[in-house]
């Protein structure tokens, strides 16, 4: 967050860029970069699927060391508020790294 922007201010903008580059109700393409454990992944897919649906798709790529994974996911999400809300749980499950 920058300085001089509020945590309200820089979800709105979130929110706002993701309607702008996104259609919804619709498909939300995101990648989860994460540790290569089975629990990460078990824990990655039950948030993706916390809304009652399962991801429409999901791919796993593994790191060429075998330490990291890449969770390609597309979720059905009704709106901007929900793929944001998505993006911020799979942000704090522990061993998430990223999530783009």
């Amino acid at each position: 967050m920058s300085a001089g922007i509020s945590e309200d201010e820089a979800r709105a903008r979130e929110i706002a860029l993701l309607e702008a580059c996104h259609e919804f109700p619709g498909d939300f393409a995101l990648s989860v970069i994460a540790c290569n454990q089975e629990a990460v992944a078990a824990a990655v897919l039950a948030a993706a699927s916390a809304g009652g649906e399962a991801p429409v798709a999901h791919q796993r790529q593994p790191s060429k060391e075998g330490q990291y994974v890449s969770h390609r996911l597309n979720v059905r999400c009704a709106s901007a508020h929900e793929a944001h809300a998505l993006r911020l749980i799979l942000r704090t499950l522990p061993g998430v790294v990223s999530v783009l």
